[in-house]
């Protein structure tokens, strides 16, 4: 399931994309027909590089949009300093101001999705660039398109804090933090793909079941019983803490579960395993079959070797 921030910064790309093509595009292709030839050539430019810069969508889907405003701001500033106003009817002075009002909307979205340094390169790109009538408070517009990527900056560091946050809780939804085991919710995600893995390879899948029998594990006793099954388990193999004293593990293509249940009784008397080939089985099954031998078993893990299924 994806996180909140995926799905923000999905829902901004999409939002660019929609506004550059029924906007942007709807505008330019108008002005195809209607338009004066600085217009008209514009309108081709905007169109060209609108394409493009979709086509990288799939593979940079945060740059894209970064790389297309970019360039649609060039555009922009190379339009203002053409002779003549674009628009039939406008004066310099009014196509300047219209185009200061699109650079604050440029910087906004440079900042959103490129953050501190990208807006600054294209405000000092704008300030240089963009010509300015020679009276009037011109200037006045440099704060506001400085405000405006300020805002879009704020966006894009609140987007970076939020992913931050479910990456830290995501840690600690799947790895215990005691022991650092994967979690009870881990072996949820885990579990069919070990089933996909085995199935492909043809190899048995096991699912070990441990019962550590102390009234109240400590932090020590929990980190060393990990650290043992880490040691007597080979890599690739998953291992999960289920609740306070229950633990379990899959083990792909793993032929007996003696020389680990042997190594767990030597140093935790009163722990208790019980091994399950679950092949096929949902991890309902798979657990409700290993707690029907857990609990019906004898208390001493040696007692239970005969129970360890080999492939």
């Amino acid at each position: 399931m994806p996180h909140s921030s995926e799905l923000v910064r999905s829902w901004l790309q999409r939002l660019y994309w929609y506004t550059s093509w029924f906007g942007g595009a709807a505008l330019a292709l108008s002005q195809l027909w209607t338009g004066s030839e600085t217009a008209q050539l514009l309108a081709v430019a905007y169109l060209v590089i609108t394409s493009l810069a979709f086509l990288l969508t799939q593979p940079y889907p945060q740059w894209a949009p970064v790389a297309h405003l970019s360039l649609a701001l060039g555009l922009l500033i190379w339009a203002l300093q053409q002779p003549g106003a674009l628009v039939p009817g406008w004066n310099q002075e009014m196509v300047l101001y219209t185009g200061a009002t699109l650079a604050t909307l440029g910087l906004l979205v440079l900042g959103i999705f490129g953050g501190l340094w990208v807006m600054l390169g294209g405000l000092v790109l704008l300030v240089a660039l963009v010509p300015h009538p020679a009276a009037g408070p011109y200037w006045v517009v440099w704060p506001l398109w400085a405000l405006g990527g300020l805002v879009g900056v704020a966006v894009f560091r609140a987007i970076g804090r939020l992913e931050a946050a479910q990456q830290e809780l995501s840690r600690v939804a799947l790895q215990d933090r005691q022991t650092g085991l994967s979690t009870r919710l881990a072996l949820e995600a885990d579990y069919q793909r070990y089933q996909a893995l085995a199935r492909r390879s043809d190899q048995p899948l096991l699912f070990s079941y441990w019962l550590l029998s102390t009234s109240s594990p400590d932090d020590q006793l929990l980190q060393e019983l990990a650290q043992l099954m880490r040691e007597a388990l080979r890599q690739g193999d998953g291992l999960y803490r289920i609740d306070e004293d229950h633990f379990c593990g899959l083990h792909i293509g793993l032929l007996s579960g003696h020389e680990l249940t042997e190594r767990l009784s030597q140093r935790f008397a009163s722990a208790r395993v019980v091994w399950v080939a679950c092949n096929g089985l949902s991890l309902e099954e798979a657990l409700r079959q290993a707690q029907e031998l857990l609990y019906r078993s004898p208390r001493r893990p040696t007692q239970l070797l005969a129970a360890t299924p080999k492939a």
